[in-house]
């Protein structure tokens, strides 16, 4: 009996040290690098030109001081102005109450701090929509920003903040995540606005 138990602590010992020799010998993170980092590995800064074109719009917010609740269908159209940071934003929709359009711009900036974009829409419900917001990313091409409105809207006598999340990750379609907040009160659900881009008709 003794001489088996010496036999089964045997084998385990060796079982044992043949699994550290062979954690020991397998790579480390980063040990395989081979010199110093060449920007390469970084997660590409995002591309503005993703928004350039027309997109269609569906959101259902619920009833607000800011716009009647509902479905809003529409456009938004990008254009590029200059220097690939600065963009011209026409937003088209129609909603319960009629129509709603809108005028604004959109701003790109990238550095040492990382990535951030501001998007300025001026309605003609009487209101103005300021969303700035970092944006990052993975290596897998996912983006994403996180939005809040840096000062309150006052409109219909109300005092109203809207913060968000829009998500970049797919080439021809994103979602925007809103919450909105009305008189200080705590922040609820504001829609998903959904947008899909309206692809050229090339015949094939």
């Amino acid at each position: 009996m003794k001489k088996a138990i010496l036999v089964l602590l045997l084998v385990f010992l060796v079982s044992s040290l043949s699994v550290v020799t062979s954690e020991a010998q397998r790579p480390q993170p980063g040990a395989t690098q081979g010199g110093p980092t060449t920007g390469d590995e970084m997660i590409p800064t995002f591309d503005m030109g993703y928004f350039v074109g027309e997109w269609d719009i569906e959101w259902a917010p619920l009833d607000t001081p800011l716009l009647p609740g509902g479905t809003y269908t529409g456009t938004e159209t990008i254009r590029h102005i200059q220097n690939g940071r600065y963009f011209d934003v026409t937003v088209e929709l129609e909603g319960p109450d009629g129509s709603l359009s809108g005028r604004g711009i959109m701003f790109f900036e990238s550095g040492p701090f990382g990535s951030h974009l501001t998007k300025y829409v001026v309605y003609d419900a009487g209101f103005t929509l300021l969303q700035p917001g970092p944006v990052g990313g993975d290596l897998g091409g996912h983006y994403s920003q996180f939005w809040e409105t840096p000062e309150p809207i006052y409109h219909n006598d109300s005092k109203i903040l809207i913060k968000g999340r829009s998500y970049y990750t797919s080439p021809a379609a994103y979602r925007v995540n809103q919450q909105i907040s009305v008189d200080d009160d705590p922040f609820i659900n504001f829609g998903i606005m959904w947008y899909m881009k309206v692809l050229e008709q090339t015949g094939q």
